[in-house]
């Protein structure tokens, strides 16, 4: 069973680096010879803007709705999920590049977003977790009177 864990920031980085690249840095230092891929899961995420939200969703096939938390707490949007392993007992792998196992990823969430309004929804193995900026960082159409 792999346990995993990843902070990344919901917010623009300076580093011109990803984490995904980092980890694999890491990996490569530490851990010669070893896969990226090799006894980890970490499951792909996309995060997007519009205009008055910010969008996370991630790739979570084969995870119950049962298995997975999503919590807020000081500034950080934490995301657990357990993945079971197979039955494996009448199976003779020719290959495998399947993980599974328990995965945590923490994301920094700008102090833009407005806690309360956090909401998440899963389907089909997609998680998707919207969350809405707080109303006083949204542009403000003013009004110009004549007199």
């Amino acid at each position: 069973m792999s346990n995993y864990n990843m902070t990344r920031a919901l917010v623009p980085s300076g580093f011109g680096i990803s984490g995904r690249e980092m980890e694999e840095l890491f990996d490569r230092l530490f851990h010669p010879g070893s896969s990226p891929a090799a006894n980890r899961w970490t499951p792909p995420a996309s995060v997007w803007e519009t205009g008055e939200q910010i969008h996370l969703e991630m790739e979570l096939a084969g995870v119950a709705r049962e298995d997975i938390d999503v919590s807020f707490e000081d500034g950080l949007l934490k995301i657990s999920a357990k993945r079971p392993q197979p039955d494996t007992t009448d199976r003779s792998y020719l290959h495998d590049e399947r993980a599974w196992g328990e995965m945590t990823r923490t994301m920094r969430v700008a102090d833009s977003v407005d806690p309360d309004s956090i909401e998440a929804s899963f389907q089909n193995g997609l998680l998707h977790i919207q969350l809405c900026k707080r109303a006083e960082v949204l542009p403000k159409r003013i009004e110009i009177k004549t007199s």
